[in-house]
């Protein structure tokens, strides 16, 4: 009795989001039944997010297209020409027979297609995405800047150089970028603020106002950008991670962080089988591990340095299992990372002022470079047994660093 006493908030949390867990769950059910009443369903005004031409073995051309519709995207391919572009809006039949509630609920999975026709209806981009895009000519620029700061889908090429770097991570908006983004705001609020404050409302709390002004302003964000998947589940932990500064909480226990991830799939069921989600968490968590076992022994300023390089190395492994590539250009990635954060406010700048061209001689040539690279793949024993180690790791320091290390090799073996 004592036990549900002491861990009586604990219990009524975890009870409510398993709550909501099966709402959602069941909300997405119906919609899933709804969507599977016809076998052939007739999409109007479907929008294009990828186009790219592949071979099937015969050596024949086809066109694999990347839609999007109501809530979910798909896949689809036509041998026909059609002539179609990103961000044409389509009119089509598609086959769903093959759809599971599990296809169905990950929001992301193909379907055949046919009577693919041109739509009357064109896309219209909001007025801020056009005004910060229409500022660039080259069309990978424009998909880097596009991602960058309004999380619209880039290229195969472009996600090639990407990877080459190691930096997806940077230009996907996710909670880096929430940081960022807070954090400016935040410097560039708090003066004026301070003002107004110590003459006319003395007794409010600073650092709160400006927190929950500078959400309302994310939130804002969340509408621009269309809610996209990634950004709002980084801003559901930012959230709670307010919540629990406010109640004078320590962050980095990982109760908080099992919490988190809990709210953020109660509320979207999808986040179970997202790749992204399960990097962003398994980022936070090594993290953890960094500052709970290590960062009592080094100066905040060697902290920082270690912190880039721990977490850099502890994901190796796990990204190598879901993206083979390895390129000593990766190891990039590092500086890139402290680069950016004065980068992103830079061009950002540059952008408000339509100055957002200026560096793009200098991005094509960043991304033309191109390093000896090998594909090293992981196995699924592998990446359930580093799982594994990492979660008994918050027990025993020394087997964490012994996972960092080990994630050296792939390195070497190039």
């Amino acid at each position: 009795m004592n036990f549900f006493k002491k861990y009586k908030e604990f219990f009524i949390l975890f009870f409510f989001c398993i709550f909501v867990f099966c709402f959602s769950l069941f909300y997405e059910y119906m919609s899933f039944l709804n969507f599977k009443e016809s076998k052939h369903r007739y999409l109007e005004d479907v929008l294009v997010l990828q186009s790219y031409e592949k071979q099937n073995k015969k050596g024949r051309a086809y066109t694999v297209l990347k839609l999007s519709y109501d809530d979910f995207s798909f896949y689809t391919s036509t041998y026909k020409d059609n002539n179609i572009s990103r961000y044409d809006k389509l009119n089509l039949r598609v086959i769903n027979t093959n759809v599971s509630f599990k296809d169905y609920l990950s929001k992301n999975f193909y379907m055949p297609s046919y009577d693919i026709n041109l739509s009357e209806n064109t896309y219209n981009e909001n007025f801020i995405i056009s005004y910060f895009l229409s500022q660039h000519k080259d069309e990978k620029i424009k998909e880097f800047y596009g991602a960058l700061f309004f999380a619209l889908p880039i290229s195969l090429e472009l996600r090639t150089d990407v990877n080459y770097y190691g930096i997806a991570h940077l230009i996907a908006i996710s909670g880096y970028h929430i940081g960022l983004i807070f954090s400016l705001c935040f410097f560039l609020l708090c003066p004026l603020y301070s003002f107004f404050q110590k003459r006319y409302f003395p007794y409010r709390n600073l650092k709160f106002d400006l927190s929950v002004l500078i959400f309302s302003f994310l939130l804002a964000y969340a509408y621009l950008i269309g809610f996209v998947p990634s950004y709002i589940r980084s801003l559901v932990m930012a959230l709670f991670a307010f919540y629990l500064l406010a109640k004078n909480i320590n962050l980095l226990n990982y109760s908080t962080l099992f919490f988190a991830i809990l709210i953020c799939i109660s509320l979207f069921p999808q986040l179970l089988f997202s790749v992204g989600f399960f990097f962003s968490i398994y980022g936070v968590f090594f993290i953890f591990l960094y500052m709970n076992h290590f960062s009592k022994f080094f100066s905040n300023f060697i902290n920082v340095i270690l912190l880039n390089l721990w977490t850099f190395f502890a994901m190796i492994t796990p990204v190598l299992y879901f993206f083979p590539l390895v390129s000593l250009q990766q190891l990039l990635c590092i500086p890139l990372s402290v680069v950016f954060v004065v980068f992103y406010p830079f061009v950002l700048f540059l952008h408000i002022v339509d100055f957002g061209y200026l560096l793009d001689t200098l991005l094509s040539y960043f991304f033309s470079i191109k390093f000896y690279a090998k594909d090293i793949n992981v196995n699924f024993y592998i990446f359930i047994s580093y799982i594994l180690l990492s979660l008994l790791s918050i027990r025993f320091a020394s087997l964490s660093l012994f996972l960092v290390f080990v994630n050296i090799l792939p390195f070497i073996l190039l």
